[in-house]
C-alpha cells in the first residue's frame, strides 16, 4: 500500500488500540445506536483489518485523530486503499471506534456526560444505516466526517449539531443537520440554538466567555433559495433557510447531497429511478426535471429572527 504523507506514521502519537470483535459490536450497539446487522458486519470484519495491510491505514488515521484532540472541524483523510470487502468498506470506522476513549476524556473535561456522548456518536449508527440503503452493504463512506465527533469538536444539542470551526482568533460554530433528527420547525430550531448559546460559553469559556456569543454558520442544500420556487410556503425547510444571511454564490456540489439526503440514493442513480414518496422528494424532483441545478449555500444565522 503506498504511503501518504498527509497522515502521521503508524504509532507516531500513541499505540493503536487492538479492538476485539466483541468490543466493536458493543461500541456500535451501546454507544453508536447502530443496527444489529451493521454491528455484526463490522465485528466480523475487524479481524481482517488487523491481520492485513489495512491495519497500517487504520493506524495512521487513528494517529491523525490522536494528534489533534480538541481540534476544529474534521480531518480530511486521503482516500484509503481499494479493498472490496466489508473490512475495506468499513476501514474508516475502526480508528473512530478506537478513539472513543480519547473523546470521552475530552468530554469529561468539558462537563459532557455519557448520555450526551452517546447522542453524538449516534450519528455513526445513522450513517451506517444510510450506507446500507445507498449501496446495499455495510460501509461508512464519510468516515472522515466523524473525526470532528471523536476529537471533541462537534456536539448534538437538541435537533441540531454544532461544530467548533473558524480559527483560534476568530472561532465560530458550524451548524449541521442530521438526517434522522426530525422536524425543523422554528420552535425546535430555537430550542436547539438556545441550548447552544448556554453550552458553548460554559464548555469553551476560553473562546466564548465574558459575553462573547458564538457566531453560527451553516453550509447546506437546505439554504438554497431556489427551494422557494418548489416547496410549499409553509415548509419548515423554507423557514429554516430564511434564518440565514447568505454569503457567496454557492456551488453545484448540492447534487450529491440532494441525491444522498433527499432521495437516499447514490449520486450515480439516474433521475428516472429517484423515489417520489413525499412532498420534499416530489418538489425537488420536479425542479430537477425542469433543469434546476440545486446548489449548496453558506449563510450566517440571524439570532434576531429566532428571537434570541
Amino acid at each position: 500500500m503506498p504511503v501518504n504523507s498527509e497522515l502521521p506514521a503508524e504509532g507516531s502519537i500513541r499505540p493503536f488500540p487492538v479492538l476485539t470483535s466483541e468490543e466493536v459490536r458493543e461500541l456500535l450497539l451501546d454507544w453508536c445506536g447502530a443496527d444489529p446487522e451493521d454491528a455484526r458486519a463490522a465485528a466480523e470484519a475487524v479481524g481482517e483489518v488487523y491481520g492485513s495491510d489495512l491495519r497500517r491505514w487504520a493506524d495512521r488515521c487513528y494517529q491523525s485523530i490522536a494528534a489533534d484532540m480538541g481540534g476544529r472541524m474534521w480531518k480530511q483523510w486521503p482516500k484509503g486503499p481499494e479493498h472490496q470487502s466489508d473490512a475495506g468498506h468499513l476501514l474508516g470506522l475502526y480508528p473512530l471506534l478506537a478513539a472513543v476513549p480519547l473523546m470521552l476524556d475530552i468530554h469529561r473535561e468539558r462537563g459532557v456526560d455519557e448520555e450526551h456522548s452517546k447522542l453524538i456518536l449516534a450519528d455513526i449508527g445513522e450513517k451506517l444505516r444510510l450506507n446500507r440503503i445507498l449501496y446495499g452493504r455495510a460501509g461508512l463512506d464519510v468516515a472522515f466526517w466523524f473525526t470532528a465527533h471523536v476529537r471533541g469538536s462537534l456536539y448534538q444539542l437538541g435537533r441540531l449539531q454544532f461544530c467548533m470551526e473558524g480559527t483560534v482568533g476568530a472561532p465560530r460554530i458550524g451548524l449541521h443537520i442530521r438526517g434522522e433528527g426530525g422536524s425543523l420547525a422554528p420552535e425546535i430550531v430555537r430550542d436547539s440554538l438556545r441550548q447552544a448559546l448556554e453550552f458553548f460559553p460554559a464548555a469553551f469559556p476560553e473562546h466564548f466567555g465574558k459575553g462573547r456569543f458564538p457566531e453560527f454558520m451553516c453550509t447546506s442544500w437546505l439554504l438554497d433559495p431556489q427551494l422557494r420556487d418548489w416547496l410549499p410556503e409553509h415548509s419548515n425547510i423554507l423557514r429554516f433557510g430564511k434564518l440565514f444571511d447568505l454569503v457567496a454564490p454557492g456551488n453545484e456540489g448540492g447534487h450529491d447531497d440532494i441525491w444522498r439526503f433527499v432521495f437516499a440514493r447514490a449520486p450515480e442513480t439516474p433521475m428516472d429511478q429517484l423515489p417520489a414518496d413525499n412532498t420534499l422528494q416530489r418538489s425537488v424532483l420536479a425542479g430537477l426535471k425542469a433543469g434546476v441545478e440545486w446548489r449548496s449555500r453558506a449563510g450566517g444565522l440571524s439570532r434576531e429572527r429566532l428571537g434570541l
